[in-house]
């Protein structure tokens, strides 16, 4: 990434509704640009068979004590289809979430943004949520979740959006917003109704997520 300063234009809300459970919504996270090439490799990974893609049920994924998993959506995960995961926009445009810029505003989520500013690794996957896929109330086991949410206009569907479920929030899916918050929180999603039935994939619900935690330094 050029170290030329690029312009955004997030809208930023802070959300400490409950001041125990803080969080982040940014939307425009992506500048236009971005946004563009973003949905460029949305559409090679969905270009992959439906047959050939992982399905969160057969992954690792939370689960419920039966053994059932809590997610019902497709997978990619991302670097598996790079030699060079900075190949990748996706992966190349997390230069955002090490700026100043967002540092500062993260630093308004104390005292979790301590865990966030002091991680050093990161995974990311992509998830693909078609007619009633979710995924029901679970925390993640790392440090912070990031979740971008792309989705085309005009939608083709209601449903699948975002719930903080400790907190008891609701965050309406939108394209190009972000949602950062620390990965012990329970969240889940709604499920996904077509109103109207596409006619090729594409048209649901993408969900860009990067997990960040720290790993001891030799």
């Amino acid at each position: 990434m050029s170290s030329e300063k690029i312009e955004q234009n997030w809208k930023v809300q802070i959300v400490k509704d409950n001041p125990t459970f803080p969080f982040l919504v940014i939307d425009n996270w992506y500048t236009p640009n971005e946004e563009k090439a973003v949905w460029k490799e949305l559409d090679f990974f969905s270009a992959t068979p439906k047959d050939q893609i992982a399905r969160a049920e057969n992954t690792i994924v939370a689960r419920n004590p039966d053994g059932s998993s809590k997610s019902t959506a497709y997978r990619f995960y991302i670097e598996d289809y790079y030699r060079k995961r900075e190949i990748s926009p996706i992966i190349n445009y997390m230069y955002k979430q090490t700026t100043p810029e967002f540092h500062n505003i993260i630093k308004e989520c104390q005292p979790y943004a301590r865990s966030f500013l002091s991680s050093n690794s990161d995974s990311s996957l992509l998830s693909y949520y078609e007619e009633n896929d979710h995924y029901e109330s679970h925390h993640d086991t790392f440090l912070w979740t990031c979740l971008v949410w792309m989705v085309r206009e005009p939608r083709l569907f209601n449903g699948g959006d975002f719930k903080l479920n400790e907190p008891d929030i609701e965050v309406k899916l939108k394209n190009n917003r972000a949602v950062f918050f620390p990965c012990c929180y329970l969240h889940s999603v709604s499920p996904v109704k077509f109103h109207t039935q596409p006619k090729e994939i594409g048209y649901g619900r993408y969900t860009i997520t990067h997990f960040y935690y720290a790993v001891p330094r030799g």
